[in-house]
């Protein structure tokens, strides 16, 4: 452990890596309060440096300074229990900071997903009507319905380019709060 390279809470925020002899140092000259968390690779989680076999020593005044023989090589974290991946960014976090922001936007409402929709909608809307006006002229053509073969016919036409209006629309709508979305983020990054 004393070739690691060590990350420590100081003033609220993760900061690193120190060597080891550096950390000793910055605890013993009291720039690291007596609960502040380190991490190091070999660690699965951060740990109260008092509770670290590499610093306890250093956890009691009363005790002298010297470092036990097992406070360098010992891994605590080595033993029946297995060893988790240890985070690949140091920096201590929410764990919803893991989450991408786009599925957060997602599940916070932020982020609309039926502007995704709107174009499948599309795509449904104009194969059912081309196939209902189709079936409308065919059917009109065999009985010779004049009036039915016209109303295949617009059904085919028009049809699509109704629902391709409604769609715009429905678009329209979710860019507008999309961007009023993305200017509110903005203002919140600048405060």
């Amino acid at each position: 452990m004393s070739d690691q390279n060590w990350h420590v809470v100081l003033q609220g925020k993760g900061q690193g890596p120190f060597p080891l002899a550096t950390v000793h140092t910055m605890i013993k000259e009291g720039k690291v309060s007596k609960d502040a968390l380190v991490w190091t690779s070999t660690m699965a989680n951060w740990t109260c440096w008092r509770e670290v076999p590499a610093f306890a020593f250093l956890a009691s005044a009363e005790k002298p300074a010297e470092k036990p023989p097992e406070a360098i090589s010992h891994n605590p974290m080595q033993g029946n229990q297995p060893l988790s991946p240890a985070p690949s960014n140091p920096s201590l976090k929410n764990p919803l900071d893991l989450v991408p922001t786009n599925v957060k936007d997602y599940l916070s409402f932020k982020r609309m997903i039926t502007p995704k929709l709107v174009t499948v909608f599309f795509w449904v809307g104009t194969i059912i009507s081309v196939v209902i006006g189709l079936g409308l002229f065919i059917i009109s053509l065999v009985n010779i319905n004049s009036e039915g073969i016209l109303i295949g016919f617009l059904t085919m036409l028009l049809g699509p380019l109704v629902i391709r209006i409604y769609c715009e629309l429905m678009v329209v709508f979710f860019r507008i709060n999309e961007t009023l979305t993305d200017i509110l983020h903005t203002l919140e990054q600048k405060k």
